[in-house]
């Protein structure tokens, strides 16, 4: 009896080590399993992660630049490009759509001076590539230069690159400004303008496209313009030219079609060279009465009338 107790226990004994040595090996399968599944979910990561960040050996970028301060970027690829980027230096970076092509031409303009260009592609894959280049560019300042011209001064700027705008004033009044988008030629500017009576200053400002500026001011006395005004008493038409500060030099007129000239002997043997009246006898129908006076100091003036006599 004791015999078969014995032997009954040692069976349970043993059927109880085998399930742990089953359980044992069950979790270790597990475990292992596990193991291999984590390594492979990681190398194909890794290996995505090396195929985005590889650098693409099948897009060529080509970055050139020509005559005009800009730089020509080309791209060819044998995928499709997703998107070029570029930045100068460590500005703030521009992206332009692939568009489902393969190759992208994209021309931008240089800053002046020595600066460096990155430019980066990323295809439909994910894959990039970069190419850097530095590129110098030497543009003089614009050049303004100004002459008076009687009681007008004329203001030239003249530069090598083209203008983005140039503004002038008088003295403490609002600044005039000439944008440059709409001229045919951006790289001269030319204007007269009135120079106003007495001690005044004149400030101009010329700017091109890569921020170049140059300024100029200068002091210049307005020359005072005479005043020319007519009288009607029928049957005369008679004009008067006064100046405050300057003898008349010159008096020319047009009166119906023909040109008249009161020369600067005749005005200087008058009474008053800085008062000086012509009297004109009127024509039936329509006259017309154009006058155009001069002083010493260049001051100009020119009005007209046109008056009908029955």
């Amino acid at each position: 009896m004791n015999q078969i107790l014995f032997t009954q226990d040692k069976r349970n004994s043993n059927s109880q080590d085998t399930k742990k040595i089953v359980l044992f090996f069950a979790v270790s399968l597990i475990i292992f399993g596990l193991i291999l599944f984590g390594q492979g979910v990681y190398g194909i990561v890794k290996k995505d992660s090396t195929q985005v960040n590889k650098d693409d050996e099948t897009t060529t970028i080509s970055l050139q630049q020509n005559n005009s301060g800009e730089v020509i970027i080309n791209v060819n690829s044998q995928t499709i490009i997703s998107e070029l980027i570029y930045y100068w230096n460590s500005e703030a970076s521009q992206t332009i759509s692939g568009n489902g092509n393969t190759t992208m031409q994209q021309i931008i303009t240089m800053p002046a001076g020595q600066n460096t260009l990155t430019v980066k592609t990323i295809d439909v894959n994910g894959k990039q590539k970069t190419e850097t280049q530095t590129f110098k560019l030497d543009v003089d300042k614009p050049n303004i230069s100004l002459s008076v011209i009687g009681n007008k001064i004329k203001i030239a700027v003249d530069s090598k690159a083209d203008l983005a705008y140039v503004t002038y004033k008088w003295n403490n009044e609002q600044e005039k400004k000439m944008d440059m988008t709409t001229f045919e030629d951006k790289t001269k500017f030319e204007t007269e303008i009135e120079i106003p009576k007495g001690k005044n200053t004149l400030m101009i400002t010329a700017v091109d496209i890569y921020e170049n500026k140059s300024e100029k001011s200068q002091e210049i006395n307005g020359i005072s313009k005479p005043v020319i005004e007519p009288t009607i008493n029928e049957p005369y038409i008679t004009f008067t030219v006064t100046s405050e500060e300057d003898d008349i030099k010159t008096i020319e007129f047009v009166y119906n079609g023909k040109n008249y000239k009161i020369t600067e002997d005749a005005i200087k043997k008058s009474q008053n060279a800085k008062k000086v009246s012509y009297k004109l006898t009127l024509e039936k129908g329509k006259n017309t009465l154009i006058v155009k006076a001069t002083t010493q100091n260049g001051g100009t003036a020119q009005e007209g009338w046109t008056y009908e006599k029955k």
